[in-house]
């Protein structure tokens, strides 16, 4: 089972301190006489990630021979199932 995080983090808002200058907001700030300091952007963390899934199944003559097999695809079926109703990512 593989978990890739798709979906990056941005920067947003309007904070005193933070990464990277607003630039929409410095020529308020100036024009405030430096007082309204809200300018800076911070990164947030994401309301929604999104996920590439990979899972892999033996499907070797021990695992059909052993019934392993079959439990093996149940537990697919019920991990692909999970993953739907939590809306994670894709299943490939």
């Amino acid at each position: 089972l593989v978990m890739e995080p798709l979906v990056a983090t941005k920067l947003r808002g309007d904070y005193r301190t933070g990464k990277r200058v607003n630039m929409k907001r410095i020529i308020g700030y100036i024009a405030s006489g430096y007082r309204k300091d809200k300018i800076w952007l911070r990164r947030t963390k994401p309301a929604k990630r999104d996920y590439r899934v990979l899972i892999a199944v033996d499907d070797s003559e021990s695992m059909q021979n052993g019934k392993a097999g079959d439990m093996a695809l149940r537990a697919l079926a019920t991990l692909a199932n999970g993953m739907s109703q939590l809306e994670i990512g894709q299943l490939g």
